[in-house]
């Protein structure tokens, strides 16, 4: 007995269209030409431009704050004439000019979560008194005439309460948000994998301090050459 093909659900035409959906390009445009971003070099099979974005800028291009976290350079490839180029984000890196400290540009994924656990940390505490009045109603002897009598009183219990903001109260703080901010920065960083065309989009690296007299440098290793920008500030 021949059996009956089962139509699909919604939910696994979405499940089979999602891989489809996450495959598209994400980054940016690239320029007209390489020789239009402020930092440029060139190797042995492509040519790269960066722009060090400043904090007017990061606050202008992205909902996610991320003035805070991380220094946010945009990176353009142009693979030379016949050449083509495995991108990987891990390939790159940014330096403090002049000095040994140097950092690999972070995944959307852990920018996202960094961006969670400090809106979780920063919930407002509050405080505020509280307590309770109660009343007593009971009989005794009255120490002038002796005679029993009804006696009244009022007991009180006060104290202090501290309250915090439950979890995902602050922006940014919940699982959601956490979602949301990484599929901003996953659409808006530069693109991984096999590319013979230009292609832009911006990279992520950690911040632990920044001061304004540092200069920076973008530092690219392709096959055993490693192509240095020096950032502008």
């Amino acid at each position: 007995m021949k059996s009956r093909a089962r139509p699909l659900s919604i939910a696994a035409i979405v499940g089979f269209a999602a891989p489809l959906a996450f495959a598209a390009p994400g980054g940016t445009v690239p320029r007209s030409s390489v020789s239009h971003y402020p930092a440029r070099a060139q190797g042995k099979t492509v040519d790269i431009g960066a722009e060090l974005l400043t904090s007017e800028q990061v606050h202008h291009v992205f909902a996610s704050d991320l003035k805070r976290c991380c220094l946010v350079v945009e990176v353009a490839v142009y693979p030379q004439a016949g050449q083509t180029l495995d991108l990987q984000r891990d390939s790159f890196s940014l330096r403090v000019a002049g000095t040994k400290t140097a950092v690999k540009a972070n995944s959307p994924k852990l920018i996202a979560a960094v961006l969670q656990k400090d809106a979780n940390a920063e919930r407002d505490v509050t405080v505020s008194p509280q307590g309770a009045i109660g009343y007593t109603v009971g009989r005794g002897t009255d120490p002038m005439t002796g005679r029993e009598v009804t006696q009244r009183g009022t007991v009180t219990d006060l104290g202090v309460g501290v309250g915090i903001g439950g979890p995902g109260s602050a922006p940014g703080a919940s699982a959601a948000d956490a979602s949301v901010m990484e599929l901003e920065l996953t659409e808006k960083g530069l693109p991984e994998g096999s590319t013979a065309a230009p292609v832009s989009g911006y990279l992520y690296f950690p911040l632990s301090s920044r001061k304004k007299k540092d200069a920076y440098q973008i530092e690219y290793v392709l096959n055993g050459e490693t192509i240095v920008l020096p950032l502008s500030q």
